[in-house]
């Protein structure tokens, strides 16, 4: 019988040198630290990004393995003797031997007929991440060991366990974090977490745009390794934007809603469609990956004829991760713009009856245009803006003056528009060049341009030169006789 307890002694203290050395673990991410002797407790202070600063976060502690601290020996974590004495890792039941016996990673000893199985690794190697994945497997059945709750601050900054008793403890997280941590006296954890986050991109050259342009829309998410849970993101758009397509996404492909009415009572709100990842999707992107994955999609907007003016048509990115938080939104602007002329003479008379074609160019001469630009008359000689793809209304490429300053809304900054006359006003001559058009660009004073046509050849008024020019010719003619015929008599008399 005394040899039988020196064995078993023997044997317990070689469990706390391996499994007290080997069982103290922690992901990368994540800093522990024992306080001290005391009651054992967890305390857990999320170190959150600002952009997402006291974000609540739920978490669970499952105890998988219950430890026994002894008086004698009196082993600490590094080996050495101290005064917490040794430690022997156990569970109590049937149920948790075979969860742990199924992982191959352990080996497990019955005491005698006792509720009481030690434990302790087989390979002194096994790494964090190793028993970390054995108990976030599905078919680890954490439900058939303790669980543990954590109570929250009214800031929910940090997360505390209150008592609780010694053992080997699993933790997780509603952001999908793993923690592993064993609690012989208080623990303290500053958890690093790696949030899900988005950022949303145009190119440079459609940060201005035509109303009717398409403009391609580049979503990019960032999925930490330690995700779980689904993702929706919630793309919002101006009254001026219309959504045509998902162009692409990889690696994985969502769900995209129909786009609806942000407010069904406001249509001046715009609309709105989702993109959904389901949590399988999400597991199966990030399992097995030492490094954060990426998802990244491509839009397609369109420019259309509610677009404001100058000011800017925001469209905005929403992501929600499992409904655990709510990153902060992305909006990107693009611009389109106007331009202003009016059908003068050159005293500054306001002239009627012209007409303009419309074209543009990309290069910097004007035999690269692109032909004549279509165009919706909103108001009948005053105002138009370029068609679009989607416009039911017939279209013009004529531009008529009735005496009125001119618009043209929906242009391009980055483009040169020039306006071709077709028709002159009654009495004056057709402009022969093309009139390059200045846009306002909202950074100069509003731009008013002329466009001056010169009057034509006409008949001379009453009062005028009339006849008298005919009169002159005749004379000088007359003259002209004479002195030919005196010219020839001088000479006959010589």
């Amino acid at each position: 019988m005394k040899g039988w307890k020196k064995e078993l002694k023997q044997f317990k203290t070689l469990v706390a040198l391996v499994l007290a050395l080997m069982l103290t673990l922690s992901v990368a991410s994540v800093a522990f630290a024992a306080d001290g002797p005391g009651t054992p407790s967890i305390t857990i202070n999320p170190q959150n990004p600002d952009d997402t600063a006291n974000v609540a976060i739920d978490y669970v502690a499952y105890r998988i393995l219950e430890a026994s601290i002894e008086t004698d020996p009196k082993v600490g974590l590094d080996g050495a003797t101290t005064t917490d004495g040794a430690v022997a890792y156990y569970v109590t039941t049937e149920a948790r031997v075979t969860e742990l016996t199924e992982t191959g990673l352990f080996n497990i000893v019955r005491v005698g007929e006792t509720n009481k199985w030690f434990v302790e690794l087989k390979d002194a190697s096994t790494t964090a991440d190793a028993l970390i994945a054995a108990f976030s497997a599905t078919t680890f059945d954490l439900s058939k060991f303790e669980k543990v709750t954590f109570d929250k601050t009214a800031t929910e900054t940090s997360a505390e366990s209150g008592n609780v008793d010694a053992g080997y403890y699993y933790i997780t997280s509603s952001l999908g974090s793993k923690i592993a941590v064993q609690t012989l006296s208080p623990v303290t954890i500053n958890e690093k977490n790696t949030y899900t986050s988005d950022t949303k991109t145009i190119p440079d050259e459609d940060k201005n745009a035509e109303i009717g342009k398409v403009i391609t829309y580049t979503l990019t998410v960032t999925v930490p390794v330690t995700a779980n849970k689904e993702i929706v993101l919630t793309d919002t758009m101006s009254p001026g934007l219309t959504f045509k397509q998902v162009k692409s996404q990889s690696p994985i492909t969502g769900s995209v809603s129909d786009a609806v009415a942000v407010d069904a009572s406001d249509p001046t709100k715009g609309t709105k469609f989702t993109i959904t990842y389901t949590d399988a999707q999400i597991i199966g992107l990030v399992e097995g990956k030492t490094e954060d994955q990426t998802i990244t999609v491509e839009v397609d907007v369109m420019v259309n004829g509610d677009a404001a003016i100058e000011t800017g048509i925001p469209n905005t990115l929403d992501l929600n991760y499992g409904n655990v938080y709510e990153a902060v939104p992305v909006t990107v602007n693009t611009k389109t713009y106007d331009v202003t002329f009016d059908k003068e003479d050159k005293n500054n008379v306001m002239l009627t009856g012209a007409e303009f074609k419309l074209t543009k160019e990309s290069a910097n001469t004007k035999e690269s245009t692109s032909g004549w630009i279509q165009l919706i008359e909103i108001e009948a000689g005053k105002t138009y803006r370029l068609k679009t793809e989607d416009d039911t209304a017939t279209g013009t490429d004529t531009i008529t003056t009735n005496g009125n300053t001119v618009t043209i809304k929906g242009l391009d900054l980055d483009l040169k528009y020039y306006l071709v006359e077709t028709k002159a006003p009654t009495g004056y001559n057709i402009l022969n060049d093309h009139v390059e058009l200045t846009l306002n660009d909202g950074k100069t004073d509003f731009v008013h341009q002329d466009v001056i046509n010169s009057a034509g050849a006409q008949l001379p008024s009453t009062g005028g030169i009339g006849t008298t020019i005919f009169y002159i010719a005749g004379a000088v003619l007359v003259l002209g006789a004479v002195a030919i015929i005196i010219a020839r008599r001088k000479a006959e008399h010589q």
